[in-house]
């Protein structure tokens, strides 16, 4: 296939270049309001406790008792609110009604008209009141944007001063943070990757090829996923992380053509020997490389958050539609250039693409860790688990009121809620009783709730519709998310449910807690889905059983560290200054799952650019030494490169005030570079040098498998 690529882009380049921009002009004028498509978060799982929970009230009652939005309504000169007056109550009245005919809202509690419902709706101090808006949906994150965004214009039109709060705004302004946040990092990651290429490059032509195939990476995702909204619910944040992640392997990709097409170019000059050269070998690397990345990342779809499972298919079709892209624009646009690839040169230089030989630092450093391999292996692994050691004390978060960024309208109306009203405001504690269950039962088992350590206030079970489903709101002590909240949440889970019925608890505890044990039930196959395809997949690339172990292991290494400085940075503190961070003191929960994925995919990657070469130079007769110290110094500046693109592009993302956004871009910026300098410079020549010739070894049957179906560049 590679072959028949590589004559096409050679012979009829205009052809390929001409159907590729068809294409992206259709993917512009398909995919450019994608946005408007895709859903909120989505972080629970549907199959979970508090989901069905919400989901039976909803059923019985049409809506969910824990409020959704909260109207917070003060008087305009600051002073006390006056709800004995009929303009007061009027105006009161007239907001309860507007936001009860908002879409998705199932239910209004006005505290001037239904005193024992809102009975906490009136602070202590006389100085406010709310409102509060409960959806007729389970699906608080995307729904309740939707009601949340109704009711915003019937509270700014108040004559008194009127506060939206609650976690569906909070949501809702979240969701529209990301969308300001995607263009200002994109806006901050193109010119400084232009720079960085065109330094690195030495020449404007070369450095804006793959800045070009960025584009249409860009491009192609924003139609992956408009068409991915067409058939499944797809997360507003996998816009963001896939936007991100195709710049950044479309640059690679684009990056590893160009620097080994200069190579070739040296070598034959601008000949079809040249230019298949390079789509043989670089190009089979990189759509290697694409695969990998979205073997890794698919693994996800086993996931039943939308989020998650979002990102593995946006993700995967992003691995394969950098790699394809690169494949079929870099050696078009190679073959019309030829050597005016060098065109408009900022300065003489061999640039990135050179030839490294033995006199190259790469190839000095390989050598030089080779030659004391034991000491090195031990010395970068120890760095590594000493960077790991802070995932002893991980604190884990998930969505919540914290979320919200401040300046946002919804955090100021979370700041006097907590100061002014009880938590079951906006973050109650919902307790299902469902089956027989007497008065007296109920009235039992209540006495035994509130008793739980935690639990504040409780509200007095209610019948919905009279019949055997009963349910009561509580406040809790302190946050949602925090240890004593979930203690409490798992203590009343653990009592003894009233005569025959069965309990259910729902509420963001809840929700939270369900959301950690369900992405713990899955994680086992994602993690032995992600393994089997890195071991299969390199396998394929080398022929060698080792190989893949090794690589295998030295993820787990970079992911580890990895995901300890993310606790260093996020949740001691180590970086909150550096990074204006306004977010909880804790790492989210889904970022840790999704960061596995795409750590171990781009980590995979970057083993995969290396060994490509480390084999080409075996396979053509050098000792295991010679080509590895080659393999690495031929790739060094290459992969630097592009582990700095990609840093560059997530960097560049870190500038969102969205806190879980902000924890992955540093997450993987991070995984980047140390995969590219720990273990590319120091464990990959040490443990090939320890391992010597057994790094070529297969079993016999493998060995007929691999020579029969591996990967080569005949």
């Amino acid at each position: 296939m590679l072959a028949r690529i590589a004559d096409i882009t050679w012979r009829r380049p205009k052809l390929v270049l001409g159907l590729v921009g068809l294409v992206a002009v259709l993917a512009i004028a398909f995919g450019r309001d994608v946005e408007h498509h895709l859903k909120a978060a989505g972080f629970t799982d549907s199959s979970s406790e508090s989901e069905r929970a919400t989901a039976l009230l909803g059923e019985r009652l049409g809506f969910d008792p824990n409020p959704a939005i909260a109207l917070v309504v003060t008087d305009p000169d600051g002073g006390r609110l006056d709800v004995r007056a009929p303009e007061v109550r009027s105006e009161v009245a007239r907001l309860a009604a507007g936001a009860a005919e908002v879409e998705h809202v199932g239910r209004v509690v006005n505290p001037l008209e239904d005193r024992r419902a809102g009975a906490a709706l009136i602070a202590e101090d006389g100085r406010s009141l709310v409102v509060t808006a409960h959806l007729d949906t389970v699906d608080v994150e995307d729904a309740g944007g939707v009601a949340a965004e109704g009711v915003q214009p019937i509270a700014a039109a108040s004559d008194l001063d009127v506060a939206v709060g609650g976690f569906a705004p909070g949501f809702n302004e979240t969701n529209d943070q990301t969308r300001a946040d995607l263009l200002t990092s994109e806006l901050i990651a193109f010119p400084i990757l232009a720079l960085l290429l065109l330094v690195v490059f030495r020449g404007v032509v070369a450095a804006a090829i793959p800045l070009a195939i960025g584009v249409l990476s860009i491009v192609g995702t924003l139609l992956v996923l408009r068409v991915m909204a067409g058939f499944v619910d797809t997360s507003l944040f996998a816009l963001n992380i896939a936007t991100g992640l195709s710049l950044g392997l479309a640059v690679d990709y684009a990056l590893l053509m160009v620097s080994r097409y200069r190579e070739e170019l040296a070598r034959h000059g601008p000949t079809i020997e040249a230019h298949r050269n390079t789509v043989l070998t670089a190009g089979r690397t990189a759509v290697f490389s694409g695969f990998t990345v979205a073997a890794a990342l698919a693994a996800l779809i086993v996931m039943p958050q939308r989020f998650l499972y979002s990102m593995a298919v946006a993700g995967a079709a992003v691995g394969i539609l950098s790699a394809v892209i690169a494949i079929l624009v870099v050696p078009s646009l190679l073959s019309l250039l030829g050597t005016r690839i060098d065109a408009l040169s900022i300065r003489r230089g061999r640039g990135a693409a050179a030839t490294t030989d033995g006199s190259g630092g790469w190839y000095r450093l390989a050598r030089g860790v080779m030659r004391r391999p034991v000491a090195a292996a031990l010395a970068s692994t120890a760095i590594m688990l000493a960077a790991a050691s802070p995932l002893l004390w991980t604190t884990l978060t998930g969505p919540s009121s914290e979320a919200v960024p401040p300046g946002q309208p919804s955090y100021d109306a979370k700041e006097y809620l907590e100061a002014h009203y009880p938590r079951d405001v906006v973050e109650a504690v919902t307790v299902v009783v469902s089956g027989e269950a007497g008065a007296r039962e109920l009235a039992a088992f209540q006495r035994r709730v509130e008793v739980v350590d935690g639990v504040v206030r409780m509200a007095p079970f209610a019948r919905a519709d009279g019949g055997d489903l009963a349910y009561a709101n509580l406040a809790l002590a302190g946050p949602a998310l925090e240890g004593a909240a979930q203690d409490a949440v798992a203590a009343i889970r653990a009592l003894e449910p009233p005569g025959a019925a069965t309990t259910l608890v729902s509420g963001n505890t809840a929700r939270f807690i369900d959301q950690k044990e369900s992405l713990l039930a899955h994680a086992p196959l994602v993690v032995a889905l992600v393994a089997a395809a890195t071991l299969i997949l390199l396998f394929m690339l080398t022929g060698s059983v080792l190989l893949p172990l090794k690589t295998l292991l030295m993820n787990v290494l970079t992911l580890g560290a990895t995901l300890g400085i993310l606790v260093l940075a996020f949740q001691d503190g180590l970086l909150h200054g550096v990074l204006g961070y306004s977010g909880p003191s804790a790492v989210e929960t889904t970022s840790l799952v999704f960061l596995f994925a795409v750590i171990f995919g781009l980590a995979t990657d970057y083993a995969v650019l290396v060994m490509a070469r480390i084999k080409e130079h075996h396979d053509a007769g050098l000792d295991n030494e010679e080509a590895v110290a080659l393999g690495i110094a031929k790739t060094g500046r290459v992969i630097t490169v592009a582990a700095l693109a990609i840093a560059v592009v997530f960097l560049a993302f870190a500038v969102s005030s969205v806190f879980f956004v902000k924890q992955i871009a540093i997450g993987m910026a991070f995984g980047v570079l140390i995969d590219a300098t720990i273990v590319r410079a120091l464990l990959v020549p040490a443990l090939m040098r320890l391992l010597g010739d057994w790094n070529w070894w297969a079993p016999a049957p493998l060995r007929r498998l691999y020579l029969r179906y591996g990967l080569s560049e005949a």
